[in-house]
């Protein structure tokens, strides 16, 4: 009988998962995958900076839009867990700041 190979994705899951390290793999995928996450026009006004213990951290253009944003957490968060994932970030932590310098 022959055996079908294994996606590469399963693969990096589960040396992940061995070491320990799945989560936090996950979490900072989502930092690399912020702009596909929100789309273009949240992207253009923030950045994931950070994935530590569950809390994705974004930094926001302005102290208007992340109030915007906040209102917007619960949404945002149910487009990262609906990524492969996704169900590591926990919360999201938004603080206003130049999203260039960091």
């Amino acid at each position: 009988m022959e055996q079908k190979p294994d996606r590469l994705g399963n693969i990096v899951d589960n040396l992940m998962a061995s070491l320990g390290l799945k989560k936090s793999f996950h979490g900072w995928q989502v930092v690399e995958k912020w702009p596909d996450i929100v789309g273009k026009d949240i992207a253009k006004i923030s950045r994931a900076i950070r994935f530590q213990d569950g809390i994705l951290t974004v930094i926001v253009e302005q102290d208007a839009w992340r109030q915007e944003l906040e209102m917007q957490r619960e949404e945002i968060l149910i487009k990262i867990r609906r990524r492969r994932g996704g169900k590591a970030v926990d919360k999201i932590f938004l603080k206003a700041g130049s999203i260039r310098e960091n």
